[in-house]
């Protein structure tokens, strides 16, 4: 099915292929490819503003191969482990169009009220190992730690609970399979490492599996919207045998004459294959396939619209080189050895090691009490020299799919300096695309950025330069307000006022230790942000009715040092009736009114995983069983335990970095160190009681 495509800008640029958390990109490098003259000006991110599809298979094969051997990126095919928690619901909201803060399914107050799973667009639902619908629960465990999730093949179950009887929940049925739920109507979707299936849940007792399809690729996002199951499927280039792209093992693939690609050459190692079908029978409606690379930065889905971002980083051994030709401390011998190096096909690496050498040869000719000044001068120019330079050397495209019905398109596409942080980086208001970005180009001194694009992608203002020297961790937005969190050492919290897209303003700045990983709204002028602070979790309310002031209200450092929120937003409830939210522990849960009074803590005996409301009843989920507790009072009524899934789990939650970027390979210790940006705090250490 060839397509024609609208101008699709998948900027044929330099990129360092850097495989990071919920990683995609379509980037490309030219480091192979110095043929000419060297200027003291590295290689921008901008370049051919178009993309066309393959002529034949042997193109095709021939694009692949010429990108491996340039850049030597990441290839293999196959299936990559499938990937939960943040990304695989791989994170921006009005005041009105969160479920939660709506007040769940039913926001009246009745007694048949039962949550939503936390989402980020109204109407659009993302899958979560809990479903809910109407007196019915859905919970899949399975081997879990964090928001992440591992199946393997024949492993775990679904279990359907009956809650009719809030207080009183019974096992009704269950499903020998598990994985991330995707709930419409009387169909479960669950998705797995291995499948796609669809049960047939009208009877609830007897669920029965209406469709099933194998997977060749990882699911990086899947989303359900107006009825359609939409996915995003990774998987790697196979170069023996390329053609068709298969992503589905029972279904026909993509022709590489139907694959998209950019139009000059890219690190290609993956496709990426954005799929429509129909929940209840599995049919696919549409699908269009790119070619790209491993390093994604975030996908964010409308009611209708897919938004698929990827980095592109001007590999460090251009930059370095083009620093270096410019350089007037080097001698004219090393200045030619560089014009030489210019003409030469290398891989990253291995002009990385030339660079290198040539300094080494240098700093060794000069009087040895000299050298070690050379070096700092060397050093500090080079990150004047990026400083400079930095919102072309690190870009992100963005590529809109929309959906029609049944049909999927290219319709836009555009590109913001830096790089989003994860899907909340994301949001789509009143006809304005707004992103929120890191610029940390190795070597750069890092800030951040936020960005309005009008309908075409296009640029339309722009606020910048917050938290210099840090990176993004958290993004909220809030119709014409947005919320940034960055961080190194300190938490700084920004208010943004977006009522005018084409002059965004920074409005307010405070700055409190520790930091935020997940905000939500708790009104019109509180902001909740649940984040850490010296290994321990931290929650803070923001009063933000002044958001040229914004000030903490309430601050609080729990008795925890893990909680399944840094990895999901699904792991978090608010409960708008009773003013309270749950947070989740790795010895239970607690449940905290809008002012940090603590309710009850609730107590399990391997880590809370998630919690539902259900008329006044609150239900909180471990892997071992269900506790229900009282709204009114706090206290425990009763509990549902489960069979125990036979496993071998850490006896801590394992916290996945996300974040920062590792350093590309290319990178050297040596003579030149680039900054790299903190990473947010690791996993949990010792062992933590309350």
């Amino acid at each position: 099915m060839r397509r024609s495509l609208q101008v699709v800008v998948l900027l044929a640029a330099i990129a360092t292929v850097a495989v990071g958390v919920g990683a995609f990109a379509l980037m490309t490098d030219s480091s192979g490819d110095a043929t000419g003259p060297s200027t003291t000006e590295p290689p921008s991110v901008d370049g051919d503003a178009s993309v066309e599809q393959f002529e034949s298979d042997a193109a095709f094969a021939e694009y692949v191969r010429a990108s491996q051997r340039d850049s030597g990126g990441f290839f293999g095919g196959g299936r990559v482990t499938f990937q939960g928690g943040e990304e695989v619901a791989v994170e921006t909201a009005d005041a009105a169009t969160n479920s939660q803060r709506a007040g769940g399914s039913d926001g009246g107050g009745s007694d048949a009220r039962i949550s939503d799973t936390n989402v980020q667009v109204q109407g659009v639902a993302e899958p979560d190992r809990l479903q809910t619908g109407q007196s019915t629960l859905y919970y899949a465990d399975g081997r879990y730690w964090g928001g992440g999730y591992v199946r393997e093949d024949g492993y775990g179950r679904t279990r359907i609970i009956d809650a009719n009887d809030p207080a009183a929940p019974e096992l009704v049925g269950g499903i020998d399979d598990s994985g991330q739920l995707l709930l419409v109507n009387d169909t479960l979707v669950v998705l797995s490492n291995e499948r796609v299936t669809g049960y047939d849940i009208s009877d609830r007792e007897t669920p029965e599996q209406v469709w099933s399809v194998g997977l060749n690729a990882h699911i990086q996002t899947a989303r359900m919207t107006e009825g359609r199951l939409v996915l995003v499927l990774q998987q790697g280039v196979t170069l023996d045998d390329p053609c068709p792209v298969e992503p589905f093992t029972d279904r026909p693939g993509t022709a590489c004459t139907e694959v998209y690609h950019p139009g000059q050459g890219a690190d290609a190692s993956v496709t990426y294959t954005v799929v429509s079908m129909d929940p209840h029978t599995g049919d696919e409606h549409d699908r269009v396939t790119f070619l790209g690379t491993y390093q994604h930065s975030a996908t964010y889905v409308t009611n209708d619209s897919v938004y698929l971002t990827y980095t592109q980083r001007t590999p460090y051994a251009e930059t370095y080189q083009a620093y270096l030709q410019g350089s007037d401390l080097l001698y004219e011998q090393a200045h030619d050895r560089l014009d030489e190096l210019a003409t030469y096909e290398l891989t990253r690496n291995a002009r990385m090691t030339e660079l290198s050498a040539l300094v080494q040869d240098w700093l060794a000719r000069q009087p040895a009490d000299e050298r070690e000044q050379l070096r700092e001068e060397l050093q500090s120019g080079y990150g004047e020299y990026v400083d400079e330079r930095k919102r072309d050397l690190l870009r992100s495209g963005i590529v809109r799919i929309d959906r029609d019905g049944d049909s999927l398109s290219v319709a836009e596409t555009g590109e913001v300096p830096g790089r989003p942080l994860n899907q909340w980086a994301l949001d789509e208001h009143e006809g304005t695309l707004r992103i929120a970005t890191t610029v940390d180009p190795h070597g750069a001194t890092s800030v951040n950025d936020v960005y309005t694009l009008d309908g075409s992608l296009e640029i339309q203002g722009s606020a910048l330069n917050m938290g210099e020297t840090e990176q993004i961790y958290s993004v909220r937005f809030e119709g014409d307000t947005a919320y940034v969190v960055t961080f190194r050492q300190i938490d700084p919290f920004y208010t943004l006022d977006l009522s005018d897209p084409a002059n965004p303003e920074i409005q307010g700045e405070l700055k409190l230790p520790g930091f935020s990983r997940y905000l939500h709204p708790l009104s019109d002028d509180r902001i909740l942000g649940i984040g850490e602070e010296d290994g321990q979790v931290k929650a803070t309310v923001f009063d933000v009715s002044d958001p040229q002031n914004p000030t903490v209200a309430e601050s609080r450092i729990l008795d925890a040092r893990w909680s399944a929120v840094a990895q999901t937003h699904h792991a978090f409830l608010y409960d708008q009736r009773h003013d309270v939210f749950f947070l989740p522990t790795e010895r239970g849960g607690y449940v905290f009114d809008t002012e940090l009074n603590e309710q009850t803590f609730v107590r399990t005996d391997s880590p809370a995983t998630r919690a539902a409301y259900v008329g006044d009843y609150l239900y909180v989920f471990s892997n071992d069983g269900l506790t229900v507790v009282d709204e009114e009072t706090w206290e425990p009524v009763s509990e549902l335990p489960f069979d125990r899934v036979e496993t071998e789990e850490p006896s801590e939650p394992v916290e996945e970095p996300a974040g920062p970027e590792p350093r590309p390979a290319d990178e050297p210790v040596w003579p030149v160190e680039p900054v790299d940006a903190e990473w947010p705090a690791g996993p949990p250490g010792a062992d933590a009681t309350r």
